[in-house]
């Protein structure tokens, strides 16, 4: 019995000296102590507990005690290039955390050192300038408002760390680092993406071997299509893989800003293969067009292909060039791509990406009311055509249903753009992201039925199929044939 009780004893003292050693707080919310005190606080025994290594340390913001961390001592900032706290001094900046040291430290108590984020659930991002809009609330919380995932974020001083920022290319700044949390739902929402945009290429792609693969449809209205697929293929292709890579963890800083420039070079160019879709449908209708061969197409696609690529070029260089420039990062043309995130968010995103698209877009519009109207007109002279103008009345229909399509491709992208708008203008709409998501998916089919699921289209794919079949029992019988000259040849010989 009295083996019992003695080893229920020392059960009891283990548990209690294991929760004694237990802290009461998150360990980046405690201090070590210098003489039982910290900054001058004092702190009563609930508070206290032995560090790893044998120190006091104290839960500094229990009590009332507001906290507020900074990644450096006070006289030290925080270098970006070099990644530790160094001296720095200019003439034209304040750091306001010193500039207010004593009132600030009359109210709050200070933490010094960068965080340490849990590695299976979170990451450590950079603030500013990804998230503008922070502030620092009374209680010491760093107050975030994101927008993508989009939701508001408080930190307590365990989870964030403020200070002034420089770097090799960076002027003083007031920035932070904070622990970003990875919620199982921004897991979902990449999934749900990703899957979406490879549905998407499926059909496109489907849609540009039917209009490779059949000689009819490989005009210059054709080319100028499979041009725009293939951009938009490639682009969305590319998201979908930088967003797998994000989920798996595999993305690096430097791989994201490359792959951003293919997207965003792609997506740009298929934009662009849009509007020339819509200048040419406008040059159709002209008076001034004239007939030509396949020399005068291919060489009207060249410059097409000058124009549709030749844009997304020079805005990539653009883009790259401000990238890597030595110009001061708060500015607004600044993308900081390297600070933000994967692709253009922002700022950024509107005067690059929304900016040069909403540009095309009117240009399409003007485009199209200038052929509406055209065509209008010709309606009215082809009541007029008899005999030997009939052809030209044909073609005139021919055009006018090649224009209804454009339109509807037109549209499609429109809506695509629009729901991207809305999503950045609105980021909190959860049911936005969702049903931009899945119109990815629609993209894709919408493009396939337009292009593809025609009468005319079917019965070109039939006799193709037909032709192949015909020419394949002809090569067999052909082959067959041969086989039997060369064996009588040789019955003959023996």
């Amino acid at each position: 019995m009295n083996a019992i009780w003695l080893s229920l004893a020392i059960i009891f003292a283990i548990t209690i000296g294991t929760q004694c050693e237990q802290p009461p707080c998150n360990y980046f919310a405690t201090a070590e102590l210098n003489n039982g005190t910290y900054l001058g606080h004092t702190f009563n025994k609930s508070e206290l507990y032995i560090g790893e290594n044998g120190e006091e340390r104290a839960c500094v913001c229990l009590n009332g005690r507001r906290c507020i961390r900074k990644c450096c001592p006070f006289g030290l900032y925080y270098n970006l290039t070099t990644k530790e706290c160094v001296e720095f001094t200019s003439p034209n900046y304040t750091d306001p955390l010193v500039a207010y040291q004593d009132d600030v430290q009359a109210n709050y108590v200070f933490l010094f050192g960068r965080m340490t984020c849990d590695p299976e659930k979170e990451r450590r991002y950079l603030m500013y300038p990804n998230i503008p809009d922070f502030n620092l609330t009374k209680d010491g919380m760093l107050y975030l408002n994101v927008d993508d995932p989009p939701r508001t974020f408080t930190y307590d001083a365990s989870k964030y760390c403020i200070d002034t920022f420089v770097s090799d290319t960076e002027g003083p700044h007031l920035n932070a680092l904070y622990c970003y949390v990875l919620t199982k739902e921004n897991d979902n929402k990449y999934i749900m993406s990703s899957s979406c945009m490879l549905i998407s290429c499926f059909f496109i792609l489907l849609t540009v071997a039917v209009y490779g693969g059949l000689p009819e449809l490989r005009n210059l209205h054709g080319m100028v299509l499979i041009a725009h697929l293939l951009c938009l293929f490639v682009g969305f292709l590319i998201l979908a893989t930088m967003q797998i890579l994000i989920l798996f963890e595999e993305m690096t800083q430097e791989m994201c800003v490359v792959l951003t420039f293919f997207v965003y070079f792609f997506l740009l160019a298929a934009f662009f293969w849009l509007n020339v879709m819509c200048y040419d449908i406008r040059w159709t209708f002209s008076c001034k067009r004239g007939r030509g061969g396949n020399g005068s197409q291919n060489k009207k696609f060249g410059y097409y292909s000058i124009y549709a690529f030749g844009g997304p070029t020079i805005l990539t260089i653009l883009l790259a060039a401000l990238e890597f420039s030595n110009f001061h990062p708060n500015g607004l043309i600044m993308p900081n791509l390297r600070t933000q995130g994967c692709f253009l968010t922002g700022s950024s995103k509107i005067l690059y990406f929304y900016g040069p698209i909403f540009i095309l877009c009117v240009a399409n519009l003007i485009f199209f009311t200038m052929t509406a109207m055209r065509i209008a007109k010709s309606k009215k002279e082809s009541k007029m055509l008899r005999g030997s103008e009939s052809s030209t009345h044909d073609a005139n229909r021919k055009h006018t249903q090649r224009f209804t399509v454009y339109v509807k491709l037109f549209i499609v992208m429109g809506i695509s753009w629009m729901l991207e708008v809305i999503s950045y203008l609105v980021p909190q709409a959860d049911a936005v992201w969702w049903v931009t998501d899945a119109y990815n998916v629609l993209i894709g089919l919408i493009i396939f039925i337009i292009f593809v699921c025609k009468k005319n289209t079917w019965i070109m794919i039939k006799k193709r199929f037909n032709a192949d079949s015909t020419l394949s029992l002809k090569t067999v019988g052909t082959t067959d044939g041969d086989r039997s000259l060369r064996k009588k040849d040789s019955a003959n010989i023996n």
